[in-house]
């Protein structure tokens, strides 16, 4: 684990602590609540494990939060006339799954998209199997590199540098690296979090 992870993983967990004591729940009626194990709360709040994306769509759902709020506790309402520049290499850094993630506008709270470099790596046997799945819709563009993007719908296509997909996100996806170099792309997610609080 690196030093980002363990410090990821403490956030997590103690803004978990802070948001599951604050509403009066249990680690029993949260997991209930979100539809996430006990166990693996519980090694959340504990620092022992963090979450895929997935799961924390499931918890912020759950709460009716931003997704933000689950690692900063500074979340509040969004500004208009607001802005961020990151420079290059500058956003933090996360693992998400099999990828690594540089994060970018992590200052703006309460955004309704999300922006990031992703790395992705050659697939492992095992890896082709898994295919994820998450609310919302997400845009891709191939910076640099090539992928294969496996989608349960439709056959598996290669893209080159400059190619783009749209997809909804909730039908299984998975990126991998047509070679055995680190393919890098941007991808811009919807934030589907508060949109789903609000229909409920």
């Amino acid at each position: 684990m690196t030093e980002q992870d363990a410090i990821t993983e403490r956030t997590l967990g103690d803004r978990l602590a802070t948001l599951r004591q604050e509403r009066g729940l249990t680690l029993k009626q949260l997991s209930d609540l979100v539809d996430i194990p006990v166990s693996t709360l519980s090694k959340v709040q504990n620092h022992q494990a963090t979450l895929t994306y997935a799961n924390l769509q499931k918890l912020a759902r759950g709460l009716s939060i931003n997704i933000a709020v689950l690692f900063d506790d500074q979340a509040g309402p969004a500004k208009a006339g607001r802005r961020t520049i990151i420079r290059r290499g500058q956003g933090g850094i996360n693992a998400v799954d099999t990828y690594q993630v540089e994060v970018l506008g992590s200052e703006l709270l309460n955004k309704s998209m999300h922006p990031g470099i992703l790395d992705v790596p050659p697939a492992s046997p095992q890896d082709l199997g898994k295919l994820a799945r998450h609310p919302g819709e997400e845009f891709i563009y191939v910076l640099e590199g090539g992928v294969i993007l496996y989608t349960e719908d439709y056959k598996p296509v290669a893209l080159e540098v400059g190619d783009s997909a749209y997809l909804d996100s909730s039908s299984g996806h998975r990126f991998v690296s047509k070679n055995q170099d680190t393919a890098r792309l941007l991808v811009v997610c919807s934030n589907v979090v508060s949109e789903t609080a609000e229909s409920m």
